[in-house]
């Protein structure tokens, strides 16, 4: 079988700040940026404060115990990490981040309460996805079996463009 030209995986955190503190300037060759983010999302700045940023992206978290008045369990930051063997342009990337957002049920097409994502590039060969579990209404996303849906995801990516691995 061969290998696939994006390589996809998903796991769970505690902390969105140490996350996006751990992915920014990952590559200090890179100048990492924000790709997207959900609709209406931060303001576009020349310099993302990360505290500000997880901080914006986890409000819904933080609302959710007076709404339900249950304390939020942990591992509340979904995070989606795509590599390319290929080069992508900007517009691929987004194009694919909306692909996995909507099959994962982070953000489907056309839910207005979806939840909180950011898409950063801080590598030239990776994007990854930045999201909280708690729907902006509260509610928790339905997250099921959401490495799969991603790696589906992904591979209807790769065959639509034809992309190949390159060795």
């Amino acid at each position: 079988m061969a290998a696939s030209p994006l390589h996809c995986t998903v796991k769970r955190t505690e902390s969105t700040p140490d996350l996006l503190a751990a992915l920014y300037d990952d590559d200090p060759g890179f100048e990492s940026y924000l790709l997207a983010s959900w609709s209406p999302g931060p303001p576009a700045e020349e310099d993302i404060v990360l505290p500000d940023l997880a901080a914006l992206l986890d409000e819904p978290v933080a609302l959710r115990k007076p709404r339900t008045g249950h304390t939020p369990s942990r591992r509340l930051t979904w995070h989606c990490s795509i590599r390319s063997t290929g080069a992508l342009s900007d517009d691929q990337w987004f194009e694919l981040t909306r692909q996995v957002l909507d099959a994962t049920g982070i953000e489907p097409d056309g839910d207005p309460d979806a939840c909180r994502w950011v898409a950063l590039r801080n590598t030239g060969d990776r994007l990854d996805l930045v999201a909280t579990v708690i729907r902006k209404d509260g509610r928790w996303a339905r997250l099921h079996n959401d490495q799969r849906l991603a790696r589906w995801a992904c591979e209807d990516f790769t065959r639509d463009h034809r992309l190949t691995a390159r060795r």
